[in-house]
Formats: C-alpha cells, structure tokens, sequence
C-alpha cells in the first residue's frame, strides 16, 4: 500500500488510437499525483519554493509497464518515499486499477537552488515533513 494516493479518472483524449492510456500520459499523472502530495504536505509546491528558495529537478525516472488503462476508468497513483539523501528523494510509484497493478516504477528529484539551480540540501523542515508523512518505506 502506498503511503499516498490520488485518484483519476482517464479522459478520452489521454488515449491512443489503441483505445489505452498513452504511455507519457502515465508521466503526467505521476507529476500530478506529487503536485496533490505537496499540496497536502505544505499548502503549494510554490509555497516551499518560496519559503526555503528551492526547487526540484527530475534526476531520474523508470517505469515498468504492467497493463493498460483505457477511457473512463478510475485510477489511482501511489507514491511512497524510499529515500532521502543529502540533495535528493526517491519516491515508489504504483498506478493501480482497483487492485490491478498497471505501472510501477521510481522517480528521483533533486533539490535545486530556485535562482541557481545548483544542488542544495534538501531544507529540515521539508525532510520531516515528508519522511513523517510519506516515509513508512524510507
């Protein structure tokens, strides 16, 4: 079980000419369900960005496709935090169709200086507000 899940429902347009999700769709959803888990966590993404002058970067990401969603259906998107280092968060993702695993795989951020995009440590209050929240796997 993830430590957080949003649900959506697939809308016509996110499918191919195959009637299923197209496979970068499954990308976006993933960077909505962070956007919700932020939005829970401190009020905005933007809110940290402008409290502790930093921003996150995509270092990495892998997904492993299991099977397909199609028009109309539910899905929900699981996040779980795996790992926090110095600069960086590791979160599990699971894409799940009521228990029908569809994608699993990783996503990696890095914690980047707002204005100077350089690596910057990621801010106390962030850490413990994730791994308090989301690190039941970290």
């Amino acid at each position: 079980m993830s430590a957080f899940v949003h649900r959506l429902r697939v809308r016509y347009q996110e499918c191919d000419p195959q009637g299923i999700v197209f496979n970068a769709n499954y990308v976006a959803y993933v960077d909505v369900a962070l956007t919700e888990l932020w939005r829970g966590a401190f009020g905005s993404y933007d809110q940290v960005v402008a409290e502790h002058g930093i921003d996150l970067v995509v270092g990495s990401l892998t997904i492993d496709f299991r099977s397909s969603a199609r028009p109309d259906d539910l899905i929900d998107i699981g996040l779980s935090l795996t790992a926090i280092g110095t600069t960086s968060m590791t979160w599990a993702i699971e894409i799940r169709r009521d228990d029908e695993l569809l994608v699993e795989g990783s996503i990696r951020h890095v914690c980047v200086g707002a204005t100077s995009m350089g690596k910057v440590p990621v801010p106390d209050r962030v850490r413990a507000v994730l791994t308090g929240a989301y690190g039941d796997r970290a």
